[in-house]
């Protein structure tokens, strides 16, 4: 809680939006299996939010990270496994690869 007092309003807002979003969204919190525990989600969220924000001056979230947050939640984060949904795709120890 007192991590929310210091934040910025920009991030709370942010936040805010989101968690009515996924109230009313069924097929995002089941995409991010919020239901499992909406607690440890929304902690990744903050994080990466204030991240964002003391790095770039803005609270949104990039499409990787999302993703970021997805995989965390299914336990399938490994930090030799990095994903990226540009042009090339990073597989860790094996490199890039181009889905071209």
């Amino acid at each position: 809680m007192e991590q929310l007092e210091r934040m910025s309003p920009e991030i709370l807002i942010y936040l805010q939006n989101l968690k009515e979003f996924l109230k009313v969204n069924d097929a995002a919190r089941k995409y991010f299996e919020i239901e499992r525990n909406e607690e440890v989600f929304f902690d990744y969220l903050t994080e990466l939010s204030i991240k964002n924000f003391k790095d770039s001056g803005e609270p949104q979230l990039t499409l990787e990270q999302f993703e970021l947050i997805r995989q965390r939640m299914n336990g399938e984060v490994d930090p030799e496994r990095k994903v990226s949904l540009g042009l090339f795709m990073s597989l860790g120890v094996y490199g890039g690869v181009s889905l071209n």
